[in-house]
């Protein structure tokens, strides 16, 4: 189901470009380099390189993990989706099941009563009848589930923490949409891969709901230790943070210091968020009165109103703003801005027509249709922001950006 929150946090958030740091070694774990090439991408935004908008151990992967251990004729047949409604849907192909929320924060929306799957096309599925809760996953939550004719295993431990719901479902490498194109060249695959991890363990970065970096990994895992200067400080780390840990978790969280330099995310939501369209075309007048237009494009852009956290508010983005997110971006340079700040799918329209084409959108693992929701991919047009406090107090500033879209009609 679409979001109900009416007035949800929102961010802007450039693109990130690594490519002089592609092969080096960015951090050590013990004696272990991680690394990544790079040399030909610019990932769309932090997002995009901390995890690729997916993850390496999925929610149906420790789901199937359990069963596998339990000796369950559905071992190798969990997925867990968002389907047309919006809603999350967990299912297998081998057999009737009942599922239960035993424990934790109920992040798919489950609710406190058992459900049982139904048949659909071949596949076993239960659907969440609540709203998935969007914003940073952070378990750990347990599942109960009992497959037709076996025992129930009610120790599914989600553990550790995700960037959203969303990129929890979503295995890098194995979906095939646009937004899998770096699924498995991550900072997050990287790091899983490199240390060789499996099973329930993998490591997992992710920008929190202030705009900072966070790394959330297993507790067996060695510290790492930065080698590269400019990732370090680019992602808001000093190299003196100590990791955390979480009671009843076997995961321990790194958070940086200082807000992640291309990411922005204000304290409060978003003032104005309206559109407006454009039309190019060429035209000329004919003798009879009439006129030919010959179309080149519609090009649509999103202005965003907002307030700048400064001195005297609850953060202050002031300086954060001029010295560290501005310089990555400017006219013409890439920016994105996410509608609802926990929800990382793009943006789509209902319908949309392209040339001759229509194309219809539903909710899904890659679209949110609800209005002002999801992610819109564009370019920013100022080139000058004047930060000029209001009153005499030093606590907000406002501010506005105009994003044009990146996909022309």
């Amino acid at each position: 189901m679409p979001s109900s929150d009416s007035a949800p946090n929102f961010a802007l958030m450039t693109a990130v470009d690594l490519r002089d740091l592609s092969g080096e070694t960015l951090y050590q774990r013990g004696s272990t380099a991680i690394n990544i090439t790079m040399a030909s991408t610019i990932y769309a935004d932090m997002i995009d390189f901390l995890n690729g908008y997916s993850a390496s151990q999925t929610i149906a992967d420790t789901i199937d993990h359990y069963l596998t251990a339990a000796g369950s004729g559905t071992a190798g047949t969990w997925s867990a989706t968002i389907n047309a409604d919006d809603k999350v849907v967990i299912s297998n192909t081998d057999r009737a099941f009942d599922l239960e929320l035993v424990s934790g924060t109920d992040y798919l929306g489950l609710g406190s009563a058992s459900l049982s799957s139904t048949l659909v096309g071949g596949s076993h599925q239960v659907v969440a009848p609540n709203d998935w809760i969007r914003g940073r996953v952070a378990g750990p939550f347990v599942l109960d589930i009992t497959p037709s004719g076996e025992p129930s295993v009610d120790i599914i431990t989600i553990d550790g923490e995700y960037q959203d719901l969303r990129v929890a479902l979503r295995e890098g490498g194995s979906v095939g949409d646009v937004d899998d194109a770096n699924g498995t060249n991550n900072l997050s695959a990287r790091d899983t891969s490199i240390m060789s991890l499996s099973g329930l363990n993998s490591i997992r970065w992710l920008i929190d709901e202030e705009g900072f970096a966070v790394v959330s990994y297993p507790t067996a895992v060695t510290d790492l230790t930065w080698s590269s200067t400019a990732l370090r400080n680019l992602l808001g780390f000093t190299g003196s943070e100590t990791s955390t840990t979480v009671i009843g978790s076997s995961y321990e969280r790194l958070k940086a210091t200082y807000p992640c330099a291309t990411v922005l995310i204000p304290t409060r939501p978003v003032e104005r968020h309206q559109l407006s369209v454009e039309t190019m075309a060429t035209r000329r007048r004919r003798l009879g009165g009439s006129m030919v237009s010959n179309k080149l494009g519609t090009y649509t852009r999103s202005r965003v109103d907002f307030f700048l956290d400064a001195a005297a508010d609850e953060r202050d983005l002031y300086q954060h703003f001029v010295e560290r997110f501005a310089p990555y971006t400017g006219p013409g340079q890439a920016l994105t801005y996410y509608g609802e700040w926990g929800d990382s799918r793009r943006h789509a329209a209902p319908m949309s027509v392209f040339g001759s084409t229509y194309v219809v959108g539903n909710y899904g693992p890659l679209y949110s249709i609800q209005d002002e929701r999801g992610r819109y991919i564009g370019r920013l047009m100022e080139n000058t922001f004047d930060l000029n406090y209001p009153t005499r107090i030093r606590r907000r500033v406002p501010l506005s950006v105009t994003i044009e879209h990146d996909q022309v009609r």
